[in-house]
């Protein structure tokens, strides 16, 4: 009887034990100890590093939670109840312990209190006050947020967490983005605060243009080196396109995140992000955002943000913000407008300003179009088209800008704000002679001539021509010029004379402003020096010959039977509005 008695006693000790047992063995997976690091790490990617590396059970639904959040965390030796504390703070994510299984659900953050003024912070000093110094026990309750009096300020992220020792319930709760993080545990029968302060590039520490910049920017992680032989075959697999590589290397085409190193590719690269470094390519480059270094390919690169650096194309070569740096290309170049000042300072806001000062070089074969400002040259075979240009426009046909402080040079050159001037004078060889000055700034302008002489019983004789020009200076009343130009004249009645008979002309004029200082009319007069190049036969005298040369005082006259070369002084009179 009595052997029963004390193998019953023994056998309900036993059971009795059991819970304890399994309550301490699922209390200890949250206080496992852990030593990880995180930056800008997805949270899926983040829980599958917890349960390969400390064997923690984990589960979730990848469809009722956003796992894509970027986690930055540096944690050494602390337990697993404050990195997840931690990670899935602002995240709208609990977790409880069933067993020893951590479960994560989504909890609907509420609203923050209205408590405003002395006692708003009266009542957050007394509920700290309280929470650190009571220790009384407290009944086992199920996962569910503080009630917003006993929330923290707003300027801080209040973690609150009430863990059982029957379901072992976690609750995370988030009050407002802010600087610093709190969280708050309640293990069984005692309740304690833990104040935690976040490091600034901790997803904890969060300012409104942050969660702006992380709106727009998905998260990514780094990798030394990746190979691929095209797209996601390759090491990154199909974690390619969350990926910053340093060392890239595509057999034929690579997909990234970005690239902060070297990227190679036997066709083309694409890059969601930006890139800083060196980037090349047998065909083509596709940059997202930004550009910070050398990019170049055999056909064409695309950027979709701002550059600092280099582009070089076969083909062309096109970025949607301002490039710092050069851009050259066998076809076109291309540059979009400078973005507008944000409301948030971003990094790709910092990254698309153009820094002052910072010079700009397009070369193409045809032609270049910089929408906005331009501080440097501007180099095509066919035209250029530029916003503000800082310096020099050089093109085969034309020029086109919205103002210009530099020189334009181009047969054609059509200035927004530049130099329009119409020229009416007389001169010595032309009774009437009218030009019409165009040009990027007074100090250089081109432009296109006609002259006349037919009135009365004379011959007529009229000529169209082109020239170049530059105001040495301006003063408000007063000012200097000096044109070249070129005509050449058809004389005897004819449409067109087929002979060479040109005629150049070098003008020295001096401008003065009779109406008020600094006005747009001016009378301008100065000497000419002219040289005929002729090779008009004239059947009445039977030489080469121009009725330019009557009554005049030859200083040159050279030449043979077919060309003749003759030059004399004159003398120009006009109107300059």
């Amino acid at each position: 009887m009595r052997n029963r008695i004390c193998l019953a006693l023994a056998l309900f000790f036993a059971l009795g034990g059991l819970p304890t047992q399994a309550q301490n063995s699922s209390a200890s997976v949250l206080e496992r100890k852990v030593t990880v690091t995180f930056n800008q790490a997805p949270l899926e990617s983040v829980l599958r590093t917890l349960r390969r590396q400390y064997g923690v059970r984990i589960s979730y639904s990848n469809t009722a939670l956003d796992l894509s959040q970027p986690v930055t965390l540096s944690v050494q030796n602390q337990s697993l109840r404050f990195v997840l504390n931690i990670v899935l703070a602002g995240k709208n994510i609990g977790y409880e312990l069933v067993g020893d299984q951590v479960v994560l659900h989504s909890i609907t953050p509420s609203k923050p209190g209205v408590d405003s003024g002395a006692n708003a912070a009266s009542k957050g000093t007394a509920t700290k006050a309280t929470a650190t110094t009571s220790s009384t026990p407290s009944k086992p309750q199920s996962s569910k947020p503080l009630p917003s009096k006993k929330k923290a300020p707003q300027a801080s992220t209040a973690v609150a967490a009430n863990d059982t020792a029957k379901s072992g319930t976690q609750s995370v709760q988030t009050a407002a983005p802010a600087t610093s993080a709190s969280v708050a545990s309640v293990p069984s029968g005692s309740v304690d605060t833990l104040t935690a302060t976040a490091s600034t590039d901790s997803t904890a520490q969060l300012a409104t243009p942050e969660v702006a910049a992380e709106k727009t920017r998905r998260p990514t992680v780094t990798k030394q080196v990746q190979v691929s032989f095209l797209g996601p075959l390759g090491s990154n697999g199909l974690r390619s396109g969350q990926t910053v590589n340093r060392v890239s290397l595509n057999v034929l085409g690579g997909y990234s995140a970005g690239v902060n190193g070297v990227e190679a590719a036997g066709l083309f690269n694409v890059d969601r992000d930006s890139v800083r470094g060196v980037q090349v390519a047998g065909l083509a480059n596709v940059v997202g955002r930004n550009l910070t270094g050398f990019q170049g390919a055999g056909l064409l690169n695309v950027l979709g943000g701002a550059g600092t650096g280099w582009q070089a194309a076969g083909l062309f070569n096109v970025a949607t913000r301002p490039v710092s740096g050069a851009q050259t290309a066998g076809l076109f170049n291309y540059v979009g407008p400078s973005k507008k000042a944000p409301q948030v300072a971003t990094d790709e806001n910092n990254d698309a300003k153009m820094l002052p000062g910072r010079p700009t070089f397009q070369a193409a074969g045809l032609f270049n179009v910089a929408l906005g400002e331009v501080r440097g040259a501007q180099a095509a075979g066919l035209f250029n088209v530029g916003g503000m240009v800082r310096g020099v426009q050089l093109a085969g046909l034309l020029n086109v800008a919205d103002s210009v402080a530099g020189v334009s040079i181009a047969p054609l050159n059509f200035v927004r704000r530049g130099y329009h001037r119409v020229e009416v004078i007389n001169t010595e060889s032309w009774p009437v002679s009218a030009s019409l000055k165009l040009g990027g700034s007074p100090s250089f302008y081109t432009f296109f001539t006609g002259a006349y002489d037919g009135f009365g019983s004379r011959d007529r004789r009229w000529g169209l021509g082109y020239g170049v020009g530059t105001e040495v200076f301006a003063q408000r009343r007063v000012s200097l010029s000096i044109d070249a130009v070129a005509m050449h004249v058809n004389e005897e009645s004819r449409g067109w004379t087929e002979d060479l008979n040109l005629h150049n002309q070098l003008r020295l004029m001096v401008g003065f402003a009779p109406l008020k200082a600094g006005g747009r009319l001016r009378i301008v007069a100065g000497p000419t020096v002219s040289v005929l190049v002729t090779q008009r036969y004239d059947t009445e005298r039977a030489q080469v010959y121009s009725s330019l040369l009557q009554n005049r005082s030859l200083w040159l006259d050279e030449g043979d039977t077919n060309t003749r070369v003759l030059g004399w002084i004159g003398y120009s009179v006009g109107v300059r509005l």
